[in-house]
């Protein structure tokens, strides 16, 4: 006998995670994009039920709030179009019902499709390609079970320079299947690529790495996207379960989503795992280690005076988030590997765009 579908099914604690970076993320999102433009555009390409098995609250419904509840709200008067892709029939009325128990403002419009992804996502695109316009800034969450969205279908989304996405990557899943001979043409589409096919003679935890380093490398090469960064979800085991991937092409996105993400992991590892206290969403307390952030510095910049806006890029494209703080307490330790440079007529030590940090030589 098949087993019977669930509508909803119970909430994990990494995807209680992943809702916290989405909630956080999108409360800087909206503010910043709506102040400088006429329309914005949130899209949840897996949308589900809108509820979990116990009443909580899925990934639409937190992406809606997000914009409702928002302490700027009365401040945000551009237009917010919602597009909600859901392929299951009894999953898309279950969220349609949910949604509608919720009071929108004119300026909020919410879209829900019983399609699927790829034919959602592509006739949209079709639309702006044809008719060569620029589409409204667009926040995509693209948040698959298992067969991913093909890598082409991003790299179009990401051609438009205010477009950017965050990407269920299901490195758990790929690692156990990818050697089934049914799945090459799912993995050729994801990657744009066919030399995945190296993950093959890999076993464990290298195989994992190599299928994840490889899509950050085709978001990077492929998608163009300027800036990429990943964080890992586990499993009760402890085992890597999938990763969200972040592209976007700016500044600001980059520094909102590591964040979002700080604020689920501050250790600065970037990962989750369900077998740690499930009721603790912020799991470290500790403080990442920022002598990590200054070798890196001081091996990138050494015997050098460089102007601060190129030192916070440098740490930017790194794994911290910029901090001005441990670089200040950096620079009283005796023996310090950098000086701090301030603006004429500045206070000692002070860092901001006019400021200078020379790094001492490595040995």
């Amino acid at each position: 006998m098949a087993r019977e579908k669930a509508v909803r099914w119970e909430l994990k604690p990494h995807t209680e995670a992943k809702h916290v970076i989405l909630r956080k993320y999108l409360n800087a999102w909206l503010p910043i994009t709506t102040r400088w433009n006429d329309r914005v555009v949130v899209i949840d390409a897996f949308a589900g039920p809108g509820l979990y098995s116990d009443g909580e609250e899925g990934s639409p419904i937190i992406a809606l709030r997000a914009f409702l509840e928002h302490s700027y709200r009365a401040m945000m008067s551009a237009k917010v179009s919602y597009l909600f892709v859901e392929a299951d029939q009894d999953r898309c009325d279950s969220l349609r019902q949910v949604v509608d128990g919720i009071e929108t403002p004119k300026n909020v419009r919410v879209s829900i499709r019983n399609e699927e992804c790829e034919v959602a996502l592509g006739r949209a695109l079709d639309n702006i390609e044809q008719q060569d316009s620029r589409p409204a800034p667009t926040f995509a969450f693209i948040d698959p079970f298992g067969v991913q969205v093909p890598l082409d279908m991003i790299r179009r989304l990401m051609a438009h320079p205010k477009c950017e996405v965050l990407i269920t990557f299901m490195t758990g899943w790929l690692n156990r299947f990818i050697p089934t001979p049914e799945f090459e043409g799912h993995a050729d589409r994801l990657y744009g690529r066919r030399d995945w096919r190296a993950a093959l003679d890999m076993v464990g935890l290298d195989r994992e790495i190599h299928l994840r380093t490889l899509y950050q490398r085709q978001l990077v090469e492929v998608v163009r996207a300027d800036y990429v960064r990943f964080f890992t979800m586990k499993n009760s085991r402890n085992m890597t379960s999938y990763d969200l991937f972040f592209a976007t092409n700016h500044p600001a996105g980059i520094d909102a989503m590591k964040d979002a993400m700080w604020k689920v992991d501050q250790s600065g590892s970037f990962s989750f795992s369900d077998a740690t206290d499930p009721n603790q969403l912020t799991l470290f307390s500790e403080e990442p280690n920022w002598d990590q952030l200054v070798l890196l510095l001081v091996s990138q910049f050494t015997g050098t005076v460089q102007p601060w806006p190129d030192v916070e890029e440098a740490i930017r494209r790194s794994p911290f988030r910029i901090l001005k703080k441990p670089l200040q307490a950096e620079s009283k330790r005796a023996n310090s590997r950098l000086t701090i440079i301030p603006p004429k007529g500045a206070k000692s030590g002070t860092l901001n765009e006019n400021s200078l940090v020379r790094f001492e030589k490595t040995k």
